[in-house]
């Protein structure tokens, strides 16, 4: 959850009479923080439209409570674009909150100062808060979940670290009534437009504020008062959640200690020969009988999970995909989005074993391997736990939709996310229309044990980065100054400490894959060239590489003794964002790699690749690969050097 800074500067307001006298204390709670949702452009506004905004900062007034993520509600009152040698203007007039809830009443508030957003808010250096979940290890002998180590009977307490980012007005002692911070060529009166609305104008261009653009607002109540409001009151409430900000210490200078890859420990990541590719004979299971046709025609802006792949044991093979039927609707619809068809295959002689249909009620990831010849699945309100016969051997019940699910490589700690509603469906339907896309909202987050006991629970917002997690412990992306990132590890026993440093173009992204081992994908900080590498839980480097221009939809999984890598090769150019169908791809390659020092064991290069993500699978001893592509599953044998 988005929480108050550890301090701010509060923001006074008089405007009508110049012998102000101050009002009570109790009635000025300072400035409410909140940012605007999408870009604002006064050609594209009209008269009447709505525009949202979302709280940033806790705030509370004498009839309204306005908690992080709260929606305000303006009214476009005035729009004129810019004419020959004249000026643009946008009067902005707000006038209903979520106050004291999810519902939306009447509250007058005036726009007093605007912000810039951060150039790149997703990797700003000092809006990284850390929420903390923290719980004591139920097990014998001191060790949580079997790892770590303690004197018998004794117990610790650690914790889990959610990390986000804050957005914040900057604020300093000189901010005053009708500042624009940042944002050239732009002017901001107070009170001066209809039904006293504030007016942004601009001289030289169309006024344009772009999403996060930060604004302070004052209630109209006191704005417009002949009490002149003081400043250093704070405005921020107790904090609604056990959570906590942590400023980020300043390191040393940043080394890219990341780069160095000395073998035997590590390998560089060559590019695949032709020589490597031939040989590679395969067995094929054809799955068009089984119900499943690829839809290759399909626009993506991304690659899917309608199917996946898992092994069950040494010679089991579940194979699962959306069938596409169509899906019965109740009196009372349960909101069953897709129905997954799972199909236990023996690998051997290519024969069915059993077969099982789950509705679920997104289009997100369904199932995780977990290990020991099981995996986890989300069915409709629940995670469950099949085994190697697909039989059900654990639930557990999910109190909302599922965000997200994150699994130590060793199962031993699971980390679940639940959507919680902020919003009214009212409101909902209207900020999702507005935003084209589904608006913040709460989590609940349980984090369970090896045994799907819950040890630990805290409330948070879905824009929280969800946990990675190893069998040590968990691991944080950290962003530094400019391009600098930092990997920092905290252990299950509360020992802190950086495994790695390096540098990024673009926002990086880190996993966990079996059987102890961090996948990292970012990019060249000079050439913006995607870069993968796997990173051992002390911060060795074992594995590095580059990707081709065309190489997309990145993946990795292990097993035991070996860790897949999937890279998929478009016959285009595919833009970042842009739509795409799987006519698009022209093959996938798949890549083994021995676990303890990144050595390539094996390659192949198959055609009509599938367009989800999870469409591989590496068998529990790393001695089989099964990769879906056209209308077979493909097994090859991966040799053991």
């Amino acid at each position: 959850m988005k929480l108050p800074a550890l301090a701010a500067f509060l923001l006074g307001i008089c405007i009508s009479s110049a012998l102000c006298q101050p009002p009570d204390d109790h009635l000025y709670r300072g400035p409410v923080q909140a940012e605007f949702l999408k870009r604002l452009n006064v050609r594209q506004l009209t008269p009447g439209e709505t525009v949202f905004a979302q709280v940033t900062l806790g705030w509370e007034g004498p009839d309204c409570s306005l908690r992080p993520g709260a929606i305000l509600e303006a009214k476009v009152v005035q729009a004129e674009p810019r004419k020959t040698h004249g000026q643009s203007s946008l009067a902005l007039s707000f006038v209903r909150a979520q106050c004291n809830g999810s519902p939306m009443i009447p509250f007058d508030l005036v726009l007093a100062a605007l912000a810039d957003p951060p150039v790149d808010w997703k990797v700003v250096p000092n809006t990284q808060f850390r929420m903390p979940v923290s719980f004591s290890n139920p097990h014998p002998g001191g060790q949580l979940a079997g790892i770590g180590s303690a004197a018998a009977g004794d117990t610790y307490s650690t914790q889990l670290d959610l990390a986000g980012i804050i957005h914040r007005f900057p604020m300093t002692p000189k901010v005053q009534p009708g500042d624009v911070i940042g944002l050239k060529g732009l002017k901001l009166t107070i009170g001066t437009g209809p039904d006293r609305s504030s007016v942004l104008s601009a001289k030289d261009r169309d006024i344009s504020l772009v999403a996060f653009t930060q604004v302070l607002l004052v209630p109209a109540s006191l704005a417009f008062d002949s009490g002149k409001l003081k400043l250093g009151k704070t405005g921020a409430p107790s904090a609604p959640s056990p959570a906590s900000l942590k400023s980020r210490a300043p390191g040393p200078a940043p080394i890219n200690n990341l780069e160095i890859c000395a073998p035997p420990g590590c390998a560089v990541d060559l590019p695949v020969t032709p020589s490597e590719l031939e040989g590679h004979s395969a067995a094929a299971i054809a799955i068009q009988p089984l119900g499943y046709a690829p839809r290759s025609h399909k626009a993506l802006g991304d690659f899917d999970d309608e199917a996946a792949l898992a092994w069950l044991g040494p010679s089991r093979l579940l194979f699962t995909f959306n069938p596409h039927p169509l899906i019965h609707r109740d009196a009372v619809d349960s909101g069953t989005s897709r129905v997954i068809r799972a199909v236990l295959l023996d690998a051997q002689n290519r024969s069915v074993l059993r077969s099982l249909e789950w509705q679920i009620t997104d289009a997100q990831r369904y199932l995780w391997p977990l290990g020991g010849n099981r995996i986890l699945v989300h069915v409709g309100n629940q995670l469950r736990v099949y085994g190697a016969s697909l039989d059900v051997e654990q639930s557990f019940p999910l109190t909302g939709p599922l965000a997200s699910v994150r699994i130590a490589p060793g199962g031993a700690l699971i980390a679940v996310a639940t959507l919680r509603e902020r919003h009214t469906p009212e409101l909902h339907a209207q900020l999702r229309q507005d935003l084209s896309a589904e608006p913040e909202e709460d989590l609940d987050v349980t984090v369970l044990d090896k045994d799907f006991n819950p040890i630990a629970s805290t409330s948070a917002i879905s824009g929280l980065l969800p946990p990675t997690l190893l069998n040590e412990g968990q691991v944080k992306l950290l962003a530094g100054s400019a391009k600098a990132y930092r990997l920092a590890m905290s252990t299950w026993q509360n020992t802190e400490s950086t495994l790695a440093r390096f540098e990024s173009m673009c926002t990086p992204q880190l996993s966990s894959i079996a059987p102890d081992l961090l996948f990292l994908l970012s990019c060249d900080a000079q050439t913006g060239d995607t870069q993968y590498r796997v990173v051992s839980p002390d911060g060795k480097l074992v594995l590095r590489g580059s990707a081709g221009p065309r190489e997309v939809g990145f993946d990795a999984a292990g097993s035991t003794q070996a860790f897949a890598m999937k890279f998929v090769h478009a016959s285009r150019d595919l833009s970042f964002g842009a739509d795409f169908t799987g006519d698009d791809l022209d093959s996938a390659e798949l890549r083994v790699y021995r676990a303890t020092d990144g050595k390539r064991l094996f390659s192949i290069r198959v055609k009509d690749p599938s367009t989800s993500m999870r469409s591989y699978a590496l068998s529990p001893a790393g001695s089989r690969l099964a990769v879906l592509a056209g209308s077979e599953i493909k097994l090859f044998t991966v040799p053991a050097e």
